[in-house]
């Protein structure tokens, strides 16, 4: 049997959130789908719970692997098996709209996009309360223009790195991902960014649709961001690999710059999430991927403001002197977001702490 449209979900116990994800699918208006669960080993009774479904729905398909051997590798092996002309991914603890593969099918074979990207909400597992308004989730960086005609990385640049970096709020075509050899990195958490920034700088045709057609699960107690801790050393690896991409595509002397920014001002954004007893180690890890960075003299004058100041801060200082110096002025402050000096904070309005464009 062949689908149109291939709905991966990779599992690791969620069965607490697993029949409102499935509900959510199954009963799509769209059904010419198939239905590829990969199991990472869960130890709950998330398994039992998906074999119930499949039982009366011949769309499924079940992996379960040996050990976990996390969501990147799940979905790898995923988009291998499938066979559908589409890829959609969704995680075991989130839930879509009904009609939300119907919308996507119809929005990405009219335009023939290689990625269709939407909107989404964020639903709080502690409150209940939904966040329809979330910044992240509303494509506020791509312009309105596009939202009629296909586009490709070009025509956002100044803006690619700062889109969605989950793989979650976009359907792909099968054939783009294979043959440009689209994949996820195995072992290593946060593997997300990698996918989606080699996806948006390979794709030819990529195009919008604004609706909220995902809800997606925040706050959840076992969540990998919860933790906020070693888990979060992984990032320096995702951005070298992010960097190796660029590269291996040729566009590292035309995106450094917008790389370079990227990397300093998310990796500050998770050294100030990390808890305490981490913090340090992230520091010192932190402060030897800077001072590698290789930013030539000649270079500064294209890097922002905020970026050379974070770099300068965390190379030329120990953890011992700036996290009790500095670190609580930095978070009131919120230096990443391009406050150049302390009096600026003073004696400015605020209009000015940063700026998306150089």
């Amino acid at each position: 049997m062949s689908a149109k449209v291939s709905v991966i979900i990779p599992v690791h116990n969620v069965e607490k959130y697993i029949r409102q994800t499935l509900d959510s699918v199954v009963n799509q208006t769209f059904k010419d789908i198939e239905i590829i669960i990969v199991d990472n080993k869960s130890t709950d009774k998330t398994i039992e719970i998906i074999e119930e479904y499949a039982k009366n729905d011949d769309r499924f398909t079940i992996y379960k692997n040996s050990k976990n051997l996390k969501q990147g590798i799940a979905r790898n092996f995923a988009v291998k098996m499938a066979r559908s002309e589409y890829i959609f991914f969704i995680d075991g603890d989130d839930y879509m709209e009904l009609n939300a593969i119907e919308k996507l099918y119809e929005k990405i074979t009219q335009t023939d996009s290689d990625i269709v990207m939407f909107t989404w909400n964020q639903f709080d597992d502690r409150t209940g309360k939904i966040d329809k308004n979330h910044v992240y989730a509303k494509l506020k960086q791509i312009p309105t223009e596009f939202d009629n005609k296909t586009f490709n990385w070009r025509d956002i640049k100044y803006s690619v790195f700062w889109q969605t970096s989950v793989p979650w709020d976009k359907m792909y075509k099968r054939k783009f991902l294979i043959e440009k050899d689209v994949k996820f990195p195995g072992d290593i958490f946060f593997e997300d960014n990698v996918f989606v920034y080699d996806a948006l700088f390979k794709a030819e045709k990529i195009s919008v649709l604004r609706e909220d057609l995902m809800f997606y699960r925040c706050n959840r107690k076992n969540a990998v961001t919860n933790s906020r801790n070693h888990i979060f050393f992984d990032y320096l690896k995702i951005f070298n690999l992010i960097g190796d991409n660029l590269k291996n595509v040729g566009l590292w002397d035309e995106m450094k710059y917008f790389y370079w920014d990227y990397k300093v001002i998310t990796l500050y954004w998770w050294f100030m999430k990390i808890r305490f007893p981490y913090k340090r180690k992230f520091f010192n890890m932190m402060k030897y991927d800077f001072k590698h960075l290789q930013i030539e003299e000649n270079d500064k004058e294209f890097v922002r403001n905020r970026t050379l100041f974070l770099i300068d801060r965390f190379t030329k200082l120990p953890f011992i002197v700036y996290y009790p110096l500095f670190f609580f002025f930095d978070k009131i402050f919120r230096i990443e977001k391009g406050v150049k000096n302390y009096a600026i904070v003073f004696f400015s309005t605020f209009e000015k702490w940063y700026d998306y464009k150089k």
